[in-house]
């Protein structure tokens, strides 16, 4: 999630970006709106304020139900409220649709910078209660005439989000129906090599061995190459670094790794479609393009729209983009959600397992640096090691799943490791794992799915979210043909 915030503007990598809108189905333009919500929900005294940010559309409106897509740590935008499985949702129980803003994120922003100090408010505690706050305020007589009181709530949320709408079903049991988590991690964890081991086998299941060889090959030679002035000229040109590499640099060269190489291919992975992985695969082994499998990585990494214009392998200048404290600066986003990993979770992909083919380029040391450069005079290792232990300790981790939520996990998304497993699941919270495909793909619309194990989980999905909002015994959802794996989750987890 946030080790991709280093890269420059056009590198989006594996903080979660909003997922890409779907298709809109409708032509209603969802209202923007605003509430005021508590700065700091846990303390009486505290009387502050800010404006929460919010869309809403009521066209499919025709019961006190509502669903909210809830917001992660990105700028939301109206393409969620007009299509996508929350749409369909919406649809099937006559429901209102409301997308919430995380605060700090996008407009909604409670400080006047994003300094340090200011940033004392951002966890997801705070966050949690706007959304209490939010289901509280629309449920009332204030919000409508009191058009929604008392109605059931759905949470849908994808990645980040989707551990929120977890935990709200866990903080808020009485404000909260159903939820969703699809690809929603719940283990907060310090290292986290096993990121890369699963993009190490998307690339030898849906690319070749061949493929993750020649990778750790041209990972090799790129070492010996940067053991002499020479080499390190020629990596730098290759590779269309920002700058000079600095070989004597150790704080430089992981910059290089794991910005130039490791979050390409994690890019890449994460947000794969079909197709996109063999391709990848196909140019890396290529022979005709080059017998040097350093050339032939080259020749793929900078090909890539995370890598351009160049790839800035300088960590001063890193640091000095991610120290700017005003919402409106390129990295703002970054800041924010690198400081909420170094404070509350974790999740440094590191290159500690021998399991994957990037060697031992970025070590885990290197993001306790960035948490300290980013964050001067308040980071270090124990508020990192006290924070991830009080995550695990307020939400459970992986060792309770409430009542009443869905958890769905691709086979090759690389956060599935930290998110729950069908071993997790129990009759009242079931977990679907669905083969070959990766990070965030349930929360699309149904007949837009890569396999027909995801297409049938998003059906079961949407059956068992109506069923619980509106009482009915089945659903529209309910007359598909099921897969043999399904058809046991089904019996397994979805009777109720």
């Amino acid at each position: 999630m946030w080790w991709c915030f280093f890269i420059f503007p056009t590198v989006l990598a594996l903080r979660d970006i909003e997922p890409p809108p779907p298709t809109p189905v409708t032509r209603n333009t969802p209202i923007e709106s605003w509430l005021t919500v508590r700065l700091n929900h846990f303390d009486a005294s505290n009387t502050e304020t800010f404006q929460m940010r919010y869309l809403y559309n009521d066209e499919l409106a025709n019961s006190t139900n509502i669903v909210i897509f809830v917001g992660g740590e990105w700028a939301i935008s109206p393409g969620w409220l007009t299509g996508g499985l929350a749409f369909e949702l919406a649809e099937s129980a006559q429901a209102a649709l409301f997308y919430t803003e995380h605060r700090y994120y996008g407009l909604t922003r409670p400080t006047s910078e994003t300094s340090v100090h200011d940033l004392r408010y951002l966890n997801v505690d705070q966050a949690l209660g706007d959304l209490a706050q939010f289901i509280q305020h629309v449920r009332s007589d204030s919000f409508e005439n009191g058009r929604y009181r008392n109605g059931s709530v759905a949470l849908v949320g994808c990645s980040y989000a989707g551990s929120m709408a977890t935990w709200m079903r866990l903080a808020y049991p009485h404000l909260v129906t159903v939820a969703l988590s699809d690809s929603g991690p719940l283990h907060a964890q310090e290292n986290f090599p096993e990121y890369l081991e699963v993009i190490t086998e998307a690339l030898r299941s849906q690319g070749s061995e061949a493929c993750v060889t020649s990778i750790e090959d041209a990972m090799r030679n790129i070492t010996a190459l940067l053991a002499t002035p020479a080499g390190v000229q020629r990596v730098s040109q290759l590779f269309n670094t920002c700058g000079p590499l600095e070989a004597s640099s150790p704080l430089d060269l992981a910059t290089f790794y794991w910005f130039g190489i490791t979050e390409t291919f994690a890019y890449l992975v994460q947000y794969a479609t079909p197709g996109d992985i063999p391709s990848a695969c196909n140019r890396i082994t290529n022979s005709t393009i080059s017998s040097d499998p350093v050339e032939r990585l080259a020749s793929w990494i900078t090909s890539q729209s995370t890598t351009q214009p160049c790839i800035e392998s300088r960590y001063s200048v890193q640091v000095a983009a991610h120290t700017n404290t005003s919402y409106d600066s390129p990295q703002a986003t970054m800041r924010l959600w690198t400081y909420q990993t170094c404070v509350e979770y974790g999740w440094y992909q590191t290159t500690t397992s021998s399991r994957q083919p990037f060697l031992s380029t970025v070590p885990l040391e290197y993001f306790h640096q960035m948490c300290t450069d980013f964050f001067p005079n308040l980071f270090d290792t124990a508020l990192l090691r006290s924070g991830i232990a009080r995550t695990n300790k307020l939400f459970a981790g992986l060792t309770h799943l409430p009542d009443h939520v869905i958890s769905v996990s691709g086979g090759h998304d690389p956060w599935a490791p930290m998110a729950p497993n069908t071993t997790h699941a129990t009759h009242l919270a079931p977990v679907f794992v669905v083969p070959d495909v990766s990070h965030c793909r349930a929360i699309r619309a149904t007949n837009n799915s890569e396999t027909e194990e995801l297409e049938n989980t998003k059906r079961r999905i949407l059956q068992h979210m109506d069923r619980l909002m509106t009482g009915r015994t089945e659903s529209g959802a309910s007359n598909i043909i099921l897969s043999p794996i399904l058809l046991v989750f089904g019996i397994l987890y979805l009777v109720l």
